[in-house]
């Protein structure tokens, strides 16, 4: 199958993060310019809370611009939590690790919610050349993968890792010109058929789903056009039920069709969790942090902005933790698209960089201070409770 000499040579997936906070001496110097402040205070504030109970590293501390007093924070910076911190309390919160899997698997999980009666993205197909060969949506081979990119009536696609994480290894296909195998983007590049093929071979062997492409709801796609922007809602099962910890919405900016707020330009909005209504608008982070009153590609107003679906969201996370009760904190992305409002992910380590820098608010506040107590108190429990199973089952 011959590709087209005018294809990008650049690879089609993206399996790699890079580092575009990476600290220099110039950004320490623009730290100063920023804050007004002597680097020996600067660093004096960090220590303080590297040493304090969110366990902040350097980098936490610059990317969630901590040094910067006049930048507007809601809480004490003391409730701040750091990246390290933030994986410690995940794992001791999401004590049933055996639950886990479930939620690392994009093809179990979804699978899980669906026949539940949850609204998610079908799988149109698998490739897994590793895994069971018995159905006509499992692609066995490179060759069935590349028959399957070559199918005219599969189009527009959206593939990614079953197993992967912020949207790496992803792709967004709106067409395929089976005569030259080229594939058409929805940024509009081009690539071969073969090239994407033998990547997704060599990097995702373990799994790679393909999903019909889902379009936003009408009025979102004035807001950001064609793509997808996912609301994050981090849940808690708390001692009187599940409950919105805290929640952000992503906003997909420039070139982007995913909405990850690493990738460069996109957007990441403040949110009333009463009303659904933008509160603020930023991009980037640190140093490099922009606020934004209107997006940068429809011109469309984003402060005041109410999401159209904000009622039926809160309530498919809500029912969501109750069904995934034993993993007590989740982070749910969820979309409106042109159809209805779906669960596009669920995540067992949310990131709380996330809400932290929309809210510039410390997510330790008193809501989850008594939150991770009560579920350290269940942990207690079904420890010992699974201790004395042990123990039976010994005598």
């Amino acid at each position: 199958m011959a590709a087209d000499a005018s294809c990008s040579q650049q690879n089609a997936l993206d399996v790699d993060r890079p580092d575009f906070n990476a600290l220099t001496g110039q950004s320490l110097n623009q730290i100063r310019e920023l804050s007004g402040r002597s680097l020996g205070s600067v660093l004096r504030s960090f220590a303080k809370l590297a040493w304090g109970r969110g366990k902040l590293s350097f980098s936490d501390f610059v990317r969630l611009r901590l040094f910067d007093p006049a930048f507007g924070f809601e809480s004490e910076l003391n409730t701040f939590v750091g990246q390290r911190l933030n994986r410690d309390i995940c794992v001791d919160v999401n004590y049933r690790h055996d639950w886990h899997g479930i939620l690392s698997n994009k093809v179990a999980s979804l699978g899980y919610l669906a026949a539940y009666g949850f609204p998610t993205i079908p799988i149109r197909a698998i490739y897994a050349p590793e895994g069971a060969r018995c159905g006509a949506s499992v692609l066995a081979s490179r060759n069935d993968l590349v028959r399957f990119l070559s199918s005219s009536e599969n189009y527009p696609l959206f593939g990614k890792p079953v197993e992967g994480v912020q949207s790496l290894g992803s792709v967004a296909l709106q067409s395929v010109t089976a005569a030259n195998g080229i594939l058409t983007n929805v940024n509009g590049s081009t690539m071969p058929i073969e090239q994407l093929a033998g990547e997704i071979e060599e990097n995702y062997r373990p799994g790679y789903i393909f999903q019909p492409m889902a379009r936003p709801q009408e009025q979102l796609a004035k807001l950001c056009g064609q793509r997808l922007g996912c609301v994050r809602l981090m849940t808690g099962l708390t001692e009187s039920g599940p409950q919105i910890l805290r929640g952000c919405w992503k906003i997909p900016a420039g070139e982007n069709v995913a909405d990850n707020y690493w990738r460069q330009g996109n957007l990441l909005a403040r949110i009333d969790l009463s009303t659904g209504k933008i509160l603020s608008v930023s991009s980037g982070s640190g140093v490099n942090l922009k606020m934004h009153e209107t997006h940068p590609d429809t011109g469309v107003a984003m402060i005041g902005y109410q999401h159209p679906a904000w009622s039926e969201m809160k309530a498919l996370a809500l029912e969501g933790a109750r069904l995934m009760r034993h993993v007590p904190m989740i982070g749910w992305d969820l979309a409106h698209t042109d159809e209805r409002p779906v669960i596009v992910e669920m995540n067992e380590t949310p990131d709380f960089f996330l809400v932290q820098l929309a809210d510039r608010r410390g997510i330790y506040d008193e809501t989850f201070e008594r939150f991770v107590a009560f579920q350290a108190k269940k942990r207690s429990e079904f420890l010992k409770e699974a201790q004395g199973r042990l123990a039976k089952l010994k005598t």
